[in-house]
């Protein structure tokens, strides 16, 4: 069987997961055959080398003639679809020769960016990388007509099993943050947990972080601005996070987030995860068993005062994440979920698909589908989410991003 992937590139948690699958595919003898077409160049290329040396064909900025003949010759189109512009660009401009069509989503689709219902209701099968999608509610009409061509293949993996995870029974209990340091990710109260905590505790938060931005600025008007240590990028996330016993991963509610590598990652390596209710953490860890799910930001200071009076509770429940992922989040498990899902979509016929009706002709109608509507009534709504993609940024998914791969764009002008 041959899968063309097609991804606007292959860096950050896209990548790190096709690395995963496309070794675990060489260990496992696969005999399916995955050619990766990427629109642009990835700022790290690292992901890309490890997919190329498991076997698979990886090609930068291909020609339209090209894109036409790949796409002619496969068994399956697979597009990773998170909202860049640039794959809106290609569904939209290329004119694709018929095919069969899997949509995998790398964004929650809850907020904003979501998934284009009408694209969703294009494809053979939309695939989640976790079960928290299915509640987006642009999609629901979408899954109650076609329950059987929707489906979940997860894409945050954890670190092969340690020895022992770390059993803080004695001592302070070490806590940490890995991941993206940005408010459109990370909960902005959480500095206001770290400085209602009885104890003082320190905890460290591995991510690049803008020193003159809001991040660092919260974090420096705390009462206790000591109790914070930015710790830069971690080269190596598995030694950052062995040297831990606890993840706060609080984030904010309307984050764009669902596999949720470092929060698996860290469940894997037997760290014992604080996080919010949200959709995403929630299919992900379970209260007092894989770790702590609280309900507000007070719920979230009495958790973390409790952790640190019970190290061995933590140890206990971080062992128990550890078990818990290492048997549910592989990536054998992910190649064996595709297999199914590649299986069903062989049945259905090749055909060609109108993207440009599902998604608009323009740069600005792209941006509009990836709000979920046009920019106003998302103003109006009071949309949180929407609001930070339509902020003078470039951020992914933003209309600054969309404007730098579209300058000269009039539409996405009159947005801005």
């Amino acid at each position: 069987m041959k899968i063309l992937h097609v991804a606007a590139h292959l860096g950050g948690g896209v990548g790190k997961a096709h690395a995963a699958l496309a070794e675990a595919r060489r260990e496992m003898g696969s005999q399916e055959r995955h050619r990766f077409l990427l629109l642009e160049r990835p700022q790290d290329g690292r992901f890309a080398e490890r997919i190329a040396a498991a076997g698979c064909e990886v090609i930068v900025s291909p020609t339209q003639a090209e894109t036409t003949r790949f796409v002619a010759e496969v068994d399956i189109l697979q597009i990773e679809w998170w909202g860049h512009p640039r794959l809106f660009a290609f569904l939209a401009q290329t004119g694709l020769p018929a095919h069969r069509l899997a949509l995998w989503c790398h964004v929650s689709g809850l907020a904003p960016p979501v998934v284009p219902a009408a694209l969703a209701k294009r494809a053979d099968r939309t695939v989640f990388t976790s079960p928290c999608s299915f509640e987006a509610a642009n999609l629901r009409n979408a899954i109650a007509d076609r329950p059987e061509s929707f489906a979940v293949a997860n894409s945050g993996f954890g670190f092969a099993a340690r020895s022992r995870p770390r059993r803080p029974q004695e001592g302070a209990v070490s806590f940490g943050f890995l991941g993206t340091l940005d408010f459109a990710k990370l909960h902005p109260d959480i500095f206001d947990v770290v400085d209602g905590a009885r104890s003082d505790i320190r905890l460290r938060l591995f991510g690049h972080v803008d020193p003159q931005g809001a991040v660092a600025a919260r974090a420096a008007a705390m009462r206790h601005p000591d109790r914070i240590v930015f710790e830069g990028h971690a080269e190596d996330p598995a030694e950052a996070l062995a040297g831990l016993d606890a993840l706060l991963y609080l984030l904010a509610a309307d984050h764009y987030g669902t596999g949720e590598n470092a929060l698996v990652e860290a469940m894997s390596l037997g760290l014992c995860p604080l996080v919010f209710a949200n959709p995403a953490e929630r299919a992900i860890v379970t209260h007092g068993e894989t770790g702590i799910v609280a309900t507000s930001i007070e719920d979230a200071r009495r958790w973390l005062d409790w952790m640190v009076d019970n190290p061995s509770a933590v140890a206990r429940i971080g062992a128990e994440a550890a078990r818990h992922v290492g048997a549910s989040h592989s990536p054998e498990a992910s190649v064996a979920a595709f297999a199914a899902i590649y299986a069903g979509v062989m049945d259905a016929p090749r055909r060609p698909r109108d993207f440009a009706e599902a998604l608009g002709a323009t740069p600005a109608a792209w941006f509009a589908a990836s709000l979920g509507g046009p920019p106003a009534a998302a103003r109006a709504r009071g949309d949180h989410a929407a609001e930070r993609l339509l902020a003078p940024t470039s951020s992914k998914g933003s209309l600054g991003h969309f404007q730098a791969c579209f300058p000269d764009d009039a539409g996405l002008a009159a947005l801005a």
